[in-house]
């Protein structure tokens, strides 16, 4: 075997064991990696319940909720409104702030509302039955909405009210939609359901 040869199979032989000690330690100074923190994807859903005839068919996940509000309320119309998703890792909080439309309408022809909800240490908790369950701190929901109060059909005027709903130790099933509260719609004859859902963030 020539200088060369020798020279190409130690280096090759160096390059192999650096490699495997990267792996098997985890980093180059030797500390090892920490475990990946478990994340949740939080969806929040605002379900209007209404008789003003608007026709509106709710995702079949979410039938049971909407076998449970039936229960309860005997409106003609059910529909989703408005969607919010964040994600948060486990014990982590999370705050959304933003404008929307409570009522699916244009916002060119009503006004927007002013929304904001949040979760504070979401966080595992031990399973019953072998569902995973998880709870929070606390969950706050709160809007400004537009209520008409006058002017012509042409140019309406409106007053926010503000409405708003707040829970310590929320509970919720891992991936199964959960109703949260309800509200109801100031300057309407509706009523505002909080579906929340959290499944686990696969990356």
């Amino acid at each position: 075997m020539d200088a060369k040869e020798l020279r190409r199979r130690v280096t090759l032989a160096f390059l192999i064991v650096a490699l495997l000690s990267t792996i098997l330690i985890g980093q180059p100074d030797g500390r090892p990696v920490p475990p990946a923190e478990k994340s949740y994807d939080v969806e929040l859903l605002l379900v209007i319940g209404s008789n003003d005839g608007a026709r509106g068919d709710l995702p079949s996940n979410l039938s049971p909720v909407l076998k449970q509000i039936r229960s309860s309320f005997d409106f003609s119309s059910y529909r989703v409104a408005s969607t919010f998703v964040g994600r948060v890792a486990n014990t982590g909080s999370f705050e959304y702030k933003s404008v929307g439309s409570i009522f699916g309408r244009d916002s060119d022809t009503y006004p927007r509302s002013f929304l904001e909800w949040s979760l504070l240490n979401l966080r595992s908790t031990p399973s019953q039955g072998g569902q995973p369950n998880l709870q929070a701190d606390s969950f706050r929901f709160g809007a400004r909405i537009p209520v008409p109060t006058g002017g012509t059909s042409t140019e309406p005027t409106y007053n926010y009210e503000s409405i708003g709903l707040s829970l310590a130790k929320a509970g919720v099933s891992e991936n199964v939609p959960t109703l949260i509260g309800t509200l109801n719609l100031p300057g309407a004859g509706g009523v505002i359901f909080l579906v929340m859902r959290v499944r686990w963030a696969h990356m």
